[in-house]
């Protein structure tokens, strides 16, 4: 299975459920795919699971879902084990793992290429609940239990190189738009204050 194929058979399962997605070819997909207002497109590698993890600590009542990938991870695993023991039960955590860093140039391998296995490194960090997925029927199963679950998920995805990510469209709305629209999406369907205040 692609990433693209994966993220298609999501966007439309995504509901009031608030959606982080990192730097990666899938950031490029997901917003492509998905107009959602509750998508957070995070511009830096190795900070949409602890942004995720953030928002399920701060809205336990609300299903927090994170799109991440392989290289994201592996720059930032101290976020394995952090999620191991804050263990909020409102969290999917999608790792799209296709074995390279695939930017708009490059594809250079990943350390998941060689002998490393994304899903043995969580449950050593204490993700007991992590699992591997490589087809997409077995995507469709995952994702559609995790989306409405009452737990943690952590499921790795097995996807193939793909460079869908480079023959789309970039989008015409930058990172800070989207995170002015993002936090007045919270504050909208949360009936909270908006935590911005103007400096003018």
């Amino acid at each position: 299975m692609i990433r693209h194929e994966c993220l298609e058979l999501l966007a439309p399962l995504i509901t009031d459920h608030l959606v982080v997605t990192s730097q990666s070819g899938q950031r490029i997909e997901w917003s492509h795919l998905s107009k959602h207002e509750g998508n957070l497109l995070v511009g830096m590698m190795g900070c949409a699971l602890g942004v995720g993890m953030g928002l399920a600590l701060a809205l336990p009542h609300r299903r927090v879902v994170v799109l991440e990938s392989d290289g994201s991870i592996l720059l930032s695993l101290f976020n394995l084990v952090t999620l191991a023991n804050l263990h909020p039960q409102n969290l999917t955590v999608f790792v799209f793992d296709n074995q390279v860093y695939s930017g708009t140039r490059i594809s250079e391998p990943t350390a998941t290429a060689g002998k490393t296995d994304l899903e043995a490194m969580a449950r050593g960090a204490g993700l007991e609940q992590a699992v591997t997925v490589r087809y997409l029927d077995g995507f469709r199963q995952e994702a559609t239990a995790a989306l409405t679950a009452t737990k943690l998920c952590f499921i790795v995805c097995r996807v193939e190189e793909s460079g869908i990510h480079r023959e789309i469209p970039r989008p015409t709305v930058d990172l800070a738009e989207n995170k002015y629209r993002f936090v007045r999406h919270v504050e909208r369907t949360e009936g909270k204050p908006n935590p911005f205040v103007g400096r003018g």
